[in-house]
């Protein structure tokens, strides 16, 4: 090889060199940028020239250059954040976003909700997800635009009881509920506070609990529950409401109005329906302002019709003490939306004044066939091409989409130290090479002060 050649070898090391020290620097520059991916510059050796000699054909180097830089799509860690649109990804996947005519994909989780309710990222971009309605999700893709709007109140329909009436229970030798007054009047009927007095106390022959229910126009109403033990195997069971709150100018405050009754029997601790007389509802005012009966389900976990197993609930006889698990019912208040959370499956819930949740819309990941065949375009971005392949989307968990994290952002992946050491290294091939140049200059000039 001429000096010429080995001038341009060096120049080829230096130029590699500064290339590396350039990715380095980006490197180290993007260690705050949420999501950012490191990258690594990859080089190869030139054709080398041949020559011949004596002992046949030869080889001489001619330099390197640029193989390419690739994307390294390592986990980056994750940092809690304060928003509850800030989203991080645990595992592969992309967010999709689009700004209305190409889809780009990024791993930067930084959302923000505009006053249409849509969710954007810092560059106006809407976030891809599936839709949902009221408070189903539609199997649809699109613009994830959360609905804001307050909802509407919903009469209870089911009230489901988990209840352990005790066996040791004493039976009760008045039967109460069924020989006390109960007309919603306490100058002729039994008011609510002497039907949890008569049942409970040391020698308690029942037991009693109450629930909030709504009406059609979403205002609260209390429900006593009363049961009381008759037979070693029979308890009577009613619920009354307050008369005061039906639509009746004859009930008074604290007169208990019977709305339910029947008779519950055990087998073996079981409730046997065949046994049971079904529960039977007698309320017949409207609430006020209400235009229809409120009639709500007992749901005690058995058909009364098959004595099949059914609904949410559970009644059975056992044990020394009365245990209330759940008293839970469906109806709900008017509710205005608070918050949004993200669940496990990537569901954004929304929580209201109420209590009530509601699904919103669902986060959407895409997955590639490689992902270092993805062009990043700036701004946290990536675009597919032909060697990353088609996106595949789906909601997170799902195949090899990971999982996303509510209230936390992805971190850059480049370490510190490695890119210390790596920068040391690139600095030294840069000063050999540089080396290389000034020795081949020196011969040079070396040659031409000879001639």
């Amino acid at each position: 090889m001429s000096l010429l050649g080995t001038l341009n070898t060096g120049a080829s090391g230096l130029g590699n060199s500064s290339t590396r020290l350039s990715v380095i620097g980006d490197n180290i520059a993007n260690m705050g940028t949420t999501g950012f991916k490191g990258m690594r510059a990859s080089f190869s050796d030139m054709m080398p020239s041949s020559t011949f000699g004596t002992g046949g054909r030869s080889q001489i180097g001619g330099g390197a250059t640029l193989a390419g830089t690739m994307s390294l799509f390592g986990q980056g860690g994750l940092k809690s954040s304060d928003s509850a649109l800030d989203f991080a990804i645990s595992g592969e996947g992309f967010f999709p976003v689009t700004d209305g005519d190409e889809t780009y994909y990024t791993r930067d989780g930084t959302f923000f909700m505009d006053n249409e309710g849509y969710l954007t990222n810092a560059a106006g971009m809407n976030l891809q997800g599936t839709l949902a309605s009221g408070g189903e999700l539609t199997g649809l893709q699109g613009d994830l635009q959360l609905d804001r709007t307050a909802i509407s109140p919903q009469a209870t329909e089911t009230i489901s009881i988990d209840l352990l009436l005790s066996a040791e229970t004493e039976i009760s030798t008045t039967d109460f509920l069924n020989t006390a007054t109960f007309d919603g009047t306490t100058t002729t009927g039994t008011d609510l506070a002497d039907i949890e007095a008569a049942l409970g106390g040391d020698d308690a022959t029942g037991y009693t609990s109450s629930v909030t229910v709504y009406d059609d126009l979403g205002v609260p109403h209390d429900i006593l529950m009363a049961y009381e033990r008759v037979s070693a195997t029979e308890w009577t069971y009613k619920a009354f409401m307050d008369g005061s709150e039906l639509d009746n100018a004859t009930y008074e405050e604290g007169g208990a109005v019977e709305i339910s009754t029947g008779v519950l029997a055990f087998t073996d601790g079981e409730l046997d329906t065949a046994l049971s007389t079904a529960p039977t509802l007698t309320l017949a005012d409207l609430f006020p302002g209400t235009t229809t009966v409120w009639s709500p389900e007992f749901d005690w976990g058995v058909d009364f019709g098959t004595g099949e197993p059914s609904g949410e609930g559970n009644l059975s006889m056992g044990g020394t003490q009365n245990s209330m698990a759940t008293m839970t019912q469906d109806g709900y208040s008017p509710g205005e939306l608070t918050g949004v959370n993200l669940d496990d499956e990537g569901n954004l819930m929304g929580t209201y004044t109420n209590g009530e949740e509601r699904i919103l819309g669902q986060l959407t990941l895409a997955t590639f066939g490689t992902n270092t065949g993805l062009n990043k375009i700036g701004g946290n971005l990536f675009q597919q091409t032909v060697n990353s392949g088609e996106a595949v989307l789906g909601g997170p968990g799902v195949g090899r989409r990971g999982s996303v994290t509510g209230y936390a952002l992805e971190q850059s992946n480049v370490e510190l130290e490695d890119q210390f050491v790596e920068m040391i290294s690139g600095q030294r091939a840069y000063q050999a090479n540089s080396r290389v140049v000034s020795t081949a200059n020196d011969t040079l000039q070396e040659l031409v002060n000879l001639v």
